[in-house]
């Protein structure tokens, strides 16, 4: 059974609870924030806000990054919770490529690359990541343990008028509390401790996140891992209709909710046409 939502006007009588739930959505479910970049809400750390014809149509690479970069060309950090320490990211070489590093220290802070890709027409995405370890509690379905080791994370346009009235009420708040409008859908590609590969869950405070499990357990830490998908049929399977375009494409290593040392290695994210090597 999906986690239960808490009352929707909980938060507002914790502070500490609100500042909690909106760092987590805005960080989990808008680590690009194409829409913010519709609307013309300010990007946090990013200065000016390309218009989204403007936004590129490919995922800027790591491998042509310059050593040390941080953050890389093409890739704005976005901080989940000011109250946290960062996630630091830089750009190192492992043997003969450039991929990116990532090290949490109780932290929880985000890379994006705001884009604006078809996914009918660009619909594999190939990733790879090594992740040193998957602490033994973490699970993307208990609120508590939602820690990580590495998640990719695509946003998807949508139009608002569409969502539940919970939903259209949840996005208000973070807009109203931060300046920033969550993405109609978001997608994460999660490797999580205890569920098992192809699980899908539901954000726990918002029905427009969700996370898919493609890897699962320790087994596999230390190595490098590559991963293909289908992101039409992905969203289709999740959300039961075909995808917006896709706003802005994430990373996140955190540590936060577990308070642990991690780090993870990503390289290039692609997105393809289909049939295309």
């Amino acid at each position: 059974m999906p986690p239960q939502y808490p009352p929707i006007g909980e938060s507002d009588r914790h502070p500490g609870a609100r500042r909690a739930l909106f760092g987590q959505l805005i960080g989990l479910g808008a680590l690009g924030l194409g829409a913010c970049a519709q609307r013309g809400a300010p990007l946090p750390q990013a200065g000016a806000v390309a218009t989204p014809d403007a936004l590129p149509d490919s995922i800027a690479p790591f491998s042509s990054a310059t050593p040390g970069a941080r953050p890389p060309a093409g890739w704005q950090p976005y901080v989940l919770r000011k109250d946290k320490p960062p996630t630091r990211y830089n750009v190192v070489r492992d043997n003969d490529r450039m991929v990116l590093h990532a090290r949490a220290e109780a932290g929880a802070t985000g890379l994006r690359c705001p884009v604006r890709i078809d996914p009918h027409q660009h619909s594999r995405l190939q990733f790879s990541w090594r992740v040193q370890q998957v602490p033994s509690l973490a699970s993307v379905d208990v609120p508590e343990h939602d820690d990580a080791p590495a998640r990719i994370i695509l946003a998807f346009d949508g139009d608002p008028a569409r969502l539940s009235l919970r939903d259209r009420l949840i996005f208000d708040q973070v807009e109203l509390f931060t300046g920033q409008r969550l993405p109609f859908a978001t997608l994460m590609y999660v490797w999580c401790a205890k569920l098992p590969p192809e699980s899908v869950v539901r954000n726990h405070r918002s029905s427009r996140i969700h996370y898919l499990t493609v890897e699962s357990g320790a087994q596999r830490a230390g190595r490098w891992l590559h991963y293909e998908r289908d992101v039409v049929a992905d969203y289709r399977r999740v959300y039961g209709e075909a995808p917006g375009m896709i706003s802005s494409v994430g990373v996140l290593t955190d540590s936060d909710a577990l308070k642990h040392e991690q780090q993870a290695w990503y390289g290039d994210i692609v997105l393809r046409r289909p049939g295309r090597t």
